[in-house]
């Protein structure tokens, strides 16, 4: 009878250690799909571009102070830098020449908050669209310093500034099974803060993320990224203040948001402002009379703020219309792991978006969705225009690959509303290249001799017109010129390679 009850013990005990193997083997799965690397890597190698030394004559050229194009001009390149800017009739024969008659050429444009997941094609759908620096607001086990060193090394590629993090405060149970899944850390005391901090400097981290740490931990990480030199960037830990931040070592802010979301806070909570009607008169009132005095202390500190504002504009008609939505972006180039999501991680179709509220069926209820999103909108675009009016930075970023925001495409989006909220379009183009290439501490974001190569050639004029950021004929990313044909050759490649792993087809949104 014993040995019966010891073999029928070992029998459950294996059936129990199967299944827990079998069940992280599923959930490996899912993380990997939802990870997009599933999806085939596209060889950037099969792109012919030109190397070495470029001139393109007779071009248009953006001025350093973004306000003007100087006429007739010719831009020499030696390999990664440009050479010289100026009226040339002599070209040396040993340069290769590009005709840029009738031409735009602008600097390289710069996404300063995108998330890449294990999706390596993005990097190319950034430079098809003209990106050709990238900051990643989040870390994975070292994968973007590997491809930030490829870069490095010549790989066809945008230049990566890689945050590590976001470093958060969780206890229990719960952050540790997610860590062996291949969640971050969590930093639960302000010395392991501290000893994070010296651990991501020591690997290379161009800074450091904070996203939702505890107060304590906080000011911990914040005055060892003091000593160790590095910035330390992210979110507005929702345990601190404004007050908070601007006593910190903190030098950038990922979202326009976080200063509007502090804010409401301040004046009650976002509960008590959406009560009524009355409440979200009252807080626009209240934010109109406070923002130009938080915009002169973001330039007092000198605390950069990247943007992030189409994503949120994109809420509204995902929450109430996302078929709608899905048919105006470019969901074909989206890599399908991202979009379909897991069993533990959302999507973008119906049924899996973050942001698509189901219980919104009743005319009400879309109504209280569409006041919510325009009021939280509007708090968006009354502090975008009083950091801007009052002199503090602001970059471009998009938040790519969080719903909607597809890597590359969504910066031209992002650029499109800041223009809407008033910004000029010179404002624009330097939110986009000089401002966020002196965040970076990148030598770029202007056409002058010395400077990277990272460059846009441009069929129409985009101080007419913003929207004509997207007619690109060429782009050169660290001195590799990249002409149309070939830049569409990148588009289809990474079509293709997205169709072969596709489980849920997305016909119905592709026009």
């Amino acid at each position: 009878m014993n040995i019966n009850k010891k073999i029928v013990f070992r029998i459950i005990l294996i059936v129990l250690i199967s299944l827990s193997i079998i069940s992280c083997l599923g959930i490996k799965s899912q993380i990997r799909h939802h990870s997009g690397l599933n999806t085939e890597v596209v060889d950037a190698s099969q792109f012919k571009t030109l190397f070495g030394k470029l001139a393109i004559t007779h071009v248009n050229v953006l001025s350093t102070d973004s306000q003007s194009m100087l006429e007739n001009q010719t831009v020499l390149i030696n390999k990664d830098k440009i050479e010289s800017v100026g009226q040339y009739t002599n070209i040396p024969q040993s340069y290769k020449i590009i005709d840029g008659t009738g031409q735009y050429l602008i600097p390289g444009l710069v996404d300063t908050h995108v998330h890449l997941y294990k999706s390596k094609n993005d990097l190319l759908l950034y430079l098809a669209n003209g990106v050709t620096h990238i900051a990643t607001m989040s870390s994975w086990d070292g994968l973007y310093l590997k491809w930030r060193g490829e870069e490095q090394e010549g790989a066809l590629s945008p230049k990566i500034f890689v945050s590590a993090g976001g470093m958060t405060t969780e206890k229990g149970l719960m952050p540790k099974i997610r860590y062996l899944f291949g969640a971050n850390k969590r930093y639960n005391t302000p010395s392991q803060g501290k000893k994070a901090v010296k651990e991501f400097k020591d690997l290379g981290y161009d800074a450091i993320k904070s996203y939702n740490l505890s107060k304590e931990v906080y000011f911990a990480v914040s005055k060892e990224t003091k000593t160790q030199n590095i910035p330390m960037i992210g979110h507005l830990t929702p345990s601190a203040s404004l007050d908070d931040l601007f006593q910190s070592n903190q030098s950038q802010l990922a979202h326009v948001e976080e200063i509007t979301k502090a804010t409401m806070r301040d004046f009650g909570g976002r509960r008590y402002i959406f009560e009524n009607n009355d409440n979200v008169q009252a807080y626009l009132t209240y934010l109109n009379k406070n923002a130009d005095d938080l915009a002169i202390k973001f330039k007092e500190n000198n605390i950069v703020v990247s943007t992030t504002i189409w994503l949120i504009e994109s809420i509204v008609e995902q929450d109430t219309n996302l078929g709608n939505f899905l048919k105006t972006i470019e969901l074909e180039y989206m890599n399908p792991g991202i979009v379909e999501g897991s069993k533990f991680s959302s999507g973008w179709l119906p049924g899996s978006n973050r942001y698509e509220n189901p219980n919104n069926t009743s005319q009400d209820g879309i109504k209280r969705a569409k006041i919510y999103w325009h009021t939280y909108v509007e708090a968006l675009h009354i502090m975008t225009r009083a950091l801007v009016r009052n002199g503090a930075v602001i970059t471009a970023g998009t938040d790519a690959n969080t719903a909607g925001t597809i890597a590359g495409f969504s910066l031209h989006d992002e650029l499109q509303t800041l223009n809407n909220i008033g910004l000029t379009n010179a404002q624009v183009l330097d939110a986009a290249t000089l401002a966020p290439a002196l965040w970076m501490k990148s030598n770029a974001g202007k056409i002058e001799a010395g400077f990277r190569a990272d460059l846009i050639l441009l069929a129409k004029n985009p101080l007419e017109d913003i929207k004509n950021t997207k007619t690109i004929n060429a782009v050169i990313a660290n001195g590799k010129y990249l002409d149309r044909k070939e830049l569409d050759n990148i588009l289809e490649a990474i079509k293709q390679v997205n169709n072969k792993v596709r489980e849920v087809s997305i016909n119905e949104y592709i026009n």
